[in-house]
């Protein structure tokens, strides 16, 4: 029998998959998510410095970090009518992909932020003393805020994924949002010997008002490829997912475990690319900032 991470019965996975979406969209959490990214567009809009550059913590919050939450909730929810089903009608695997499938509810969400978020871009340009600047151009601020602004809301419920397949705890998706929330602040680069490997986690900035001398909130452009990053965070999403497939211990595991072991070399690959590439040195604005004054 070879083996094999898809399932054998593609429409019993099809009717999965599309009632797992249906059970994302219903939940109350993304429900209220979804609100406060709506909110914080219509009601707050593009900040008058920075444009649209910083509002990516509002999708990377509200369908990102509540995504860890909604997702592992999904999962104890199929555990549970699947026992209550008896009969094994799809298997562990099986159910973790379709489960997986339904992340596309939130991404797609985030991607209509990110459509808002150029359209703000270029309707309220940030001001001159922010980012970017000089020969960095658009295209970083792009692919910034769509690594922080989109693929947080994907990753986050595929960590949930992974929370629910193999912590079972009480308590256990809060307890990793906090956790992740925590890791994420501290390698914002406010810790100076950590800025330079800071790219290695799931959410972090590329500028920002970090401040010199005389000016404490001096805009600066900080190390690293947001480009590669962006390669990165997606390879952390598939090594994600592949790891909560590993829980089935009912199925073979095998060419799993070597997949999982191969997306795990390229996301280290892609990782130390986007911390080796780009901006090698962090560059002041020229400009000082209003606090300046």
């Amino acid at each position: 029998m070879s083996e094999t991470v898809l399932p054998t019965h593609a429409s019993a996975f099809r009717a999965l998959a599309a009632q797992e979406i249906k059970n994302y969209l219903r939940h109350p959490l993304f429900i209220i998510g979804v609100l406060l990214a709506i909110l914080s567009v219509v009601a707050i809009g593009a900040d008058e410095a920075s444009s649209s550059l910083f509002q990516v913590l509002v999708p990377a919050t509200s369908l990102g970090v509540f995504g860890v939450m909604v997702m592992a909730g999904l999962v104890r929810r199929s555990d549970e009518v699947h026992a209550a089903a008896g009969a094994v009608v799809v298997s562990e695997r099986q159910r973790t992909l379709a489960l997986a499938s339904a992340a596309v509810v939130p991404f797609t969400v985030g991607l209509l932020w990110y459509a808002w978020a150029i359209w703000a871009w270029h309707e309220h340009p940030a001001k001159d003393y922010t980012v970017p600047f000089g020969d960095v151009g658009d295209s970083w601020a792009y692919a910034v805020m769509f690594a922080l602004g989109v693929l947080s809301t994907l990753g986050g419920p595929v960590l949930g994924l992974v929370v629910g397949r193999w912590l079972h705890f009480r308590g256990a998706p809060l307890l990793v949002a906090v956790l992740l929330v925590m890791v994420t602040i501290m390698m914002q680069g406010i810790i100076e010997p950590l800025r330079y490997v800071r790219v290695f986690t799931p959410f972090t900035w590329f500028g920002g008002p970090q401040g010199i001398e005389g000016d404490p909130e001096r805009w600066v452009i900080m190390t690293g490829s947001p480009y590669w990053y962006c390669a990165y965070l997606a390879a952390l999403c598939a090594l994600g997912v592949l790891v909560a497939a590993l829980h089935d211990r009912e199925q073979p595991r095998g060419i799993l475990a070597k997949a999982t072991a191969a997306t795990l070399v390229v996301a280290v690959a892609l990782g130390t690319l986007s911390m080796t590439t780009g901006i090698q040195e962090e560059r002041v604005n020229p400009l000082p900032s209003p606090a300046a004054d």
